[in-house]
Formats: structure tokens, sequence, C-alpha cells
């Protein structure tokens, strides 16, 4: 682990993960994640869908904002997830990356514009952490700004109601 007061360079998946719960834990406002298929944020985890059920359960203008780049694992493997989803519609959306840019192989989770955690390549578990540094996170910012105006709306919700 190389680290300095906001920049901390990690090497593991149980890191990764984490990072992730770091991330989400200091989110207030606003959670962003480029991603593959959402498999290596186990987001389905349950410490982890509670820390997300907390965010958006926090303030009605909470916003949970996904771009992925395969749907099928959300739809057919992650029951919980989908089930947190169909709860907060009002706070949730989530996109496909278009074809052409599904052979980019970074992610990362970001929070408010303040933190994120980027993971360099979907199939190494070497990722960076970064805290409280709006300047550092910028850039993250603008390119996830730019794929999710790129990708297009992909979530299938199923509510029933009386």
């Amino acid at each position: 682990m190389i680290a300095s007061s906001h920049y901390t360079l990690l090497m593991g998946e149980r890191e990764y993960r984490a990072a992730v719960d770091t991330v989400i834990d200091n989110a207030h406002s606003a959670i962003e994640i480029f991603d593959h298929d959402l498999a290596a944020l186990r987001l389905e985890e349950p410490q982890r869908l509670t820390k997300l059920a907390n965010f958006l359960h926090t303030q009605r203008t909470c916003k949970l904002r996904i771009v992925i780049h395969q749907t099928q694992l959300l739809d057919s493997h992650m029951p919980r997830l989908m089930n947190l989803f169909a709860r907060y519609t009002h706070a949730i959306d989530v996109r496909q990356s278009p074809d052409n840019l599904r052979q980019l192989a970074d992610t990362h989770l970001l929070a408010d514009a303040r933190h994120g955690v980027r993971r360099f390549h979907i199939d190494h578990a070497r990722c960076a952490l970064i805290r409280e540094d709006p300047v550092a996170i910028q850039p993250w910012q603008q390119r996830f700004e730019a794929l999710w105006q790129l990708s297009l709306p992909c979530l299938r919700i199923k509510t029933t109601g009386l």
C-alpha cells in the first residue's frame, strides 16, 4: 500500500472492497458508478447493500447513478440489489454503455465529487482510493459525466401495486 494524505494505492481484492465501503460511507448526496457488470463491487453482500440503503434513505435528494457495460448479471443474479433499486426508483438510474465503449476496462465509484475508488483494470485488483480531494476526483467525475451522456437507460424494475 502506497499512501499520501488523500491518495492510497491498494493492491488486493479485500483492500478494493474496503475502499468501496469507505467511499460509500462518505457519500452524502451522490454516488456514481462506472463498472463492467457490478460483480467486483459485490453490492449484493448484505453489509454493502445496507450501506447503499442507508445512503439512499438519509435524504430524498440522494442519487445513485450507474453506467455498466453488461446488464445480464444485474438482471438475473442480483435480486437483492434489484429490490433495493425498486424501493428507491426515484433516486436510482442505471444506464448501459454503448457497444463502442465496452472495451473500456477500468472502473470507478465516486461520491459527492470528493471521494472515489478507481480500479485500473477490471481483471486486476490494483486500485486507487482518493478521499476529500475534489481536484483529484474531477477528471474521473468528468469522465463519468461523458459516459453517462453517451449511455442509454437499461434498468428494468418490476414493481407491483394495488
